[in-house]
């Protein structure tokens, strides 16, 4: 089993020779001791590489009739080292530990290279499923225009046991198992996906430059710490060599399961994603009349629902500079808008303002009333009726309290 340092580093960015020397060791020695059990970690991801990361895929059979072997890489920087991507790969202070199991289908979480250094206080975490290391769809991955699915997460300092875990483990496969304790996590963590056919590093980059310019997505706002003091960023690769749409259809139910704010208070996608994220798009551009150019792509779609989210908080509050944007939500909030909003929503059956947002914005992605409807049921516990959310959509209520992304 050969260890593929180009996938490596077209999925996150060049490490010291040596340790691919050091990885490579390792897996021959798995491999003398294990004969075609890696082989079988490859194929047991074939299923998975094309769902979301919510969805279990097992294999056939009962669940005590077999086991899943598995393979995790850990690579620590020294924590009193300040580390930077371009020059990452000089460094040989690094320590790998390496673990092969085999877990039966209740404990499996999957095969991952984890990698962790710190920039200044904040740890840097970075993760791939380690059968694309492995050689797994190669020819997609390096394939000019195909797609990753990413996700980043964000953790606050005031969880520094939970960090300090994942950091000084006392092996790898207790740092693994922490770190894809999905449920544990999300509880602890805010969380944000997306796809590119670039890399997630120029995504990531473009990110960080409209935060820095001002932005007032929920993700830009986090990345300036407006929501926690950044303890932890952890950047994933959850999927890679995708096709558009495959690309897109995995988006939109992995955001829709994890991270769509609407549904999931730490989430910080403010809306769908894939063909619902395109076209709630569209939606609230017609809906505020803002005219959007050219075509809305994954690689556009933030920039673009930047630019209507600035044309609609312009049209209600006289403004699109974020400051005074800020200022005037607040005192909106404090003042005039939770009047109205108490006075509209107080009642048992009337709906609360966060359901009204939410409908808002599942019914401009083009999601079924039906749908819309359930989901309403589960974030409160109001008598609403489905005769309610029908006027809230046509317009017909609530027209006082605006029709905004915050």
């Amino acid at each position: 089993m050969k260890f593929n340092p180009t996938i490596f580093e077209r999925l996150l960015f060049p490490l010291h020779k040596r340790a691919y020397r050091q990885i490579q060791d390792a897996l021959d020695a798995i491999d003398k001791k294990h004969p075609g059990q890696l082989q079988r970690v490859l194929a047991d991801f074939k299923e998975s590489a094309h769902s979301d990361t919510q969805t279990a895929t097992w294999r056939p059979g009962k669940a005590g009739d077999f086991v899943y072997p598995t393979l995790d890489i850990a690579i620590f920087f020294d924590k009193s080292a300040d580390y930077k991507l371009s020059t990452l790969h000089k460094s040989t202070d690094y320590k790998i530990a390496i673990s092969y199991d085999e877990k039966s289908p209740a404990k499996y979480t999957g095969s991952h290279l984890q990698l962790g250094f710190y920039r200044g206080n904040v740890l840097n975490a970075f993760i791939v499923p380690l059968e694309y290391l492995l050689g797994f769809n190669e020819q997609a991955i390096l394939r000019e225009g195909s797609y990753q699915l990413y996700s980043h997460t964000i953790l606050s300092q005031d969880n520094r046991e939970f960090i300090s875990k994942r950091m000084e483990p006392p092996g790898v496969s207790a740092a693994c198992n922490s770190l894809r304790g999905q449920q544990d996590y999300q509880k602890n963590a805010l969380t944000y996906v997306g796809i590119t056919k670039r890399t997630w590093q120029e995504r990531y980059r473009q990110h960080c430059r409209d935060s820095e310019r001002g932005s007032n997505l929920r993700f830009h706002r986090a990345l300036r710490g407006e929501f926690c003091h950044i303890g932890c960023i952890e950047h994933i690769v959850e999927r890679a060599g995708l096709t558009q749409r495959q690309a897109l259809e995995i988006e939109e139910t992995e955001v829709e399961k994890r991270s769509l704010h609407s549904l999931h208070l730490n989430g910080l996608n403010m809306i769908p994603g894939g063909y619902a994220g395109l076209k709630c798009i569209h939606e609230y551009a017609k809906r505020t009349g803002y005219s959007v150019t050219g075509e809305v792509t994954a690689d556009n779609i933030e920039s673009v629902l930047v630019d209507v989210q600035k044309h609609q908080l312009n049209q209600h509050f006289n403004s699109n500079e974020a400051e005074k944007v800020n200022a005037e939500i607040a005192r909106l909030w404090a003042e005039d808008m939770n009047f109205r909003i108490n006075a509209m929503t107080g009642q048992q059956n009337r709906f609360s303002f966060r359901q009204i947002q939410a409908a808002r914005i599942w019914h401009a992605c083009g999601w079924a009333k039906e749908k819309i409807f359930e989901y309403l049921k589960r974030l409160d516990s109001k008598g609403i009726g489905m005769d309610q959310l029908q006027r809230l959509l046509k317009g017909e209520t609530y027209a006082s309290i605006p029709d905004v992304l915050i």
